[in-house]
């Protein structure tokens, strides 16, 4: 078995509409297109590297209400929906929307793992197929369709899902199944019905509920997912990209979990996941990895 050990970050050529002007002080400062926000972050323990008067560029400011949702306060004439470009190969557009959650449908530092999938998909691309799962507003599945690959994109909220249909729509793309419903459950029936995938990405969330409100912990649910995705995963040149936000489950026990089943590629990569600012400081986000076949 291979292991490669780094810190990545976003490279500012992945994702040219966007940038991390700054972050401290348990918040981040971020352009998404002719768009400035600011809004918590906490994994900004450090004082702000710039100029303090660059946070006045904001046009919109998220304010807790409690640590589950707040509301954004406008601090210049701007709108509160707007689409963005993504430069991974083609050109490509998101539709983003300022929620209560703080999320506004994109998490920049996934460019890294969209280039990833462009270039695992690229060659025969259209006789290949890619499963999204806990697909969230379908990004990698603009990605996947947009290399002509058969997309399969499954969330267990409607609503986020009618938010990737957008996605895929303003850009055009048809080759992507839409699937409301619990990952788990969905993957067994791939796995029932024989069903395999050229590469799948998964970014389970620490909790949540499927369609029928079946109860996910990550720490508890995650290794009973991996060995099911394993089966699904095609096993000459499949590929499967991980990620999570939790601080519950670190980079040593993601890797110790995909290596230790039999049916996962050998292959394996693992990363801190992150952004670089304008004065090059990396703010850590996530765990990231990175499994393909030989």
């Amino acid at each position: 078995m291979s292991q490669h050990f780094t810190s990545k970050s976003l490279h500012q050529n992945r994702f040219l509409d966007y940038e991390l002007i700054d972050f401290g002080h348990h918040r981040k400062l971020e352009r998404f297109g002719k768009i400035i926000i600011d809004r918590p972050e906490i994994n900004a323990t450090n004082s702000p590297h710039n100029n303090p008067e660059l946070w006045k560029s904001a046009h919109w400011k998220f304010e807790e209400i409690n640590p589950k949702q707040g509301k954004w306060k406008q601090l210049r004439e701007s709108p509160n929906e707007w689409t963005m470009i993504l430069r991974v190969g083609n050109p490509m557009k998101l539709e983003l929307n300022l929620t209560q959650f703080k999320h506004i449908g994109v998490f920049p530092e996934q460019s890294e793992n969209w280039a990833y999938i462009q270039s695992k998909l690229k060659k025969n691309a259209s006789s290949k197929s890619f499963l999204n799962l806990f697909a969230y507003t379908g990004a990698a599945s603009v990605v996947a369709a947009h290399s002509s690959a058969k997309v399969t994109n499954v969330d267990s909220v409607k609503r986020i899902t009618e938010w990737a249909k957008r996605n895929a729509s303003i850009n055009k793309l048809d080759n992507i199944r839409w699937i409301v419903e619990d990952a788990r459950k969905f993957v067994t029936k791939c796995e029932r019905r024989g069903e395999r995938f050229n590469g799948i990405i998964l970014d389970p969330p620490i909790y949540g509920l499927g369609t029928k409100k079946e109860h996910w912990k990550l720490e508890r649910d995650l290794m009973g997912l991996l060995k099911s995705v394993s089966k699904v995963l095609h096993q000459k040149e499949g590929f499967i990209v991980l990620n999570t936000y939790s601080p519950k489950v670190d980079l040593a026990q993601l890797s110790a979990m995909v290596s230790s089943i039999d049916n996962m590629p050998k292959l394996i990569e693992r990363y801190n996941l992150g952004l670089l600012s304008n004065k090059r400081h990396f703010l850590p986000l996530g765990q990231l990895i990175r499994a393909c076949r030989p």
